[in-house]
């Protein structure tokens, strides 16, 4: 009997060890690949990791830490097999007003998806881009020196995202990042405007009669012989809009051939917090509907689009750029009863 008791308490004692050893191990896994355990708030309270976790696109425990600029730098990790990290960086920088609107390349354009509302911002297909903090907050984080406003600029350093989620992930982030700053955002009932990300169209081939979509507004029909005009949009007419326009160039094998990318860049602004930069800037004014408003037009690409010489283009009958600003506020205009 003395045997057989020892035998039977040594198969409980394995039996009560290997459960716990189970225990531990799903604990330990539920710790590190999940965030049943972990914090609710994410770096000083700027962002929840419930909505942080529903930005990613990896697998595993979101984690956020702020860093050496005031940012939040936020990672969603395991170490089970076949899981895939994710890093976010959100930054606070120091921009120029006109910045949305700067030298070169837009940074509000119809090739991205645009973030409409008081807290106003743009983002490319893979999840970079920004988010406008109020005009009321001071200079503050990277870059202080070179600009009088302050946004939340977002950068995918690895992995995957919900752009959408990003999107408002960003925009809370940059709510609270205001309040931790005293520069209030705007009260509740303004910020539902619009917190949707409003995804850019896919490039499609111009209307003659309507290109961007603005009936009169009409370039198709001098476009190069062999390079339609062609057409990309986002945002909204009654906050941001914005439309690229290119030429369609198919690939000849040649070593001349390259992609130009847009001509030319135009918006519809009427969303307030961008109202500064585009006066600054100079484009032409209007009040249209009751709602002040500015026709951005970028013509800094227009010398690069295709045919590439004056000569060429000059054969091609290209259009001047003249005409596209002239036509492009023209139809606006109507569109929209401007004064």
């Amino acid at each position: 009997m003395g045997a057989e008791s020892s035998r039977k308490r040594r198969r409980a004692w394995l039996v009560t060890a290997g459960v716990c050893a189970l225990v531990v191990a799903a604990g330990a896994t539920v710790a590190t690949n999940t965030n049943v355990l972990g914090p609710r708030d994410l770096c000083d309270g700027r962002l929840s990791s419930e909505d942080a976790g529903k930005s990613l696109d990896g697998f595993g425990r979101v984690t956020g830490r702020i860093n050496y600029a005031d940012g939040c730098f936020v990672e969603q990790s395991g170490w089970l097999p076949g899981t895939k990290d994710a890093r976010v960086v959100l930054e606070p920088m120091s921009v120029n007003a006109v910045d949305p609107f700067g030298l070169k390349v837009w940074d509000m354009s119809g090739a991205q998806n645009i973030l409409p509302g008081a807290l106003p911002g743009a983002f490319d297909q893979h999840g970079n881009g920004w988010v406008s903090l109020p005009p009321g907050c001071a200079p503050m984080g990277a870059g202080t020196a070179r600009g009088s406003r302050t946004v939340l600029h977002v950068n995918v350093a690895e992995g995957g995202v919900d752009a959408a989620a990003l999107a408002r992930l960003a925009q809370g982030a940059a709510r609270k990042f205001a309040a931790d700053h005293d520069c209030a955002p705007p009260a509740p009932s303004q910020e539902n405007a619009g917190t949707d990300l409003l995804e850019a169209s896919a490039v499609t081939r111009s209307d003659p009669a309507a290109v961007c979509g603005l009936t009169g507004f009409t370039l198709a029909a001098k476009a190069p012989a062999g390079s339609p005009l062609q057409e990309q949009t986002s945002g909204s007419r009654d906050d941001a809009w914005f439309c690229d326009l290119s030429l369609h160039q198919p690939a000849t094998g040649l070593a001349r051939d390259q992609e130009h990318g847009a001509f030319a860049r135009l918006a519809i602004i009427q969303n307030p917090a961008l109202l500064p930069g585009a006066k600054e800037r100079g484009f032409e004014h209007a009040v249209c509907g009751g709602k002040e408003t500015y026709f951005a037009t970028d013509s800094l690409t227009f010398e690069w689009a295709s045919p590439e010489t004056e000569r060429e283009r000059a054969a091609a009958a290209f259009f001047p750029k003249s005409d596209v600003w002239d036509r492009f506020t023209a139809a606006a205009r109507k569109a929209l009863a401007c004064d």
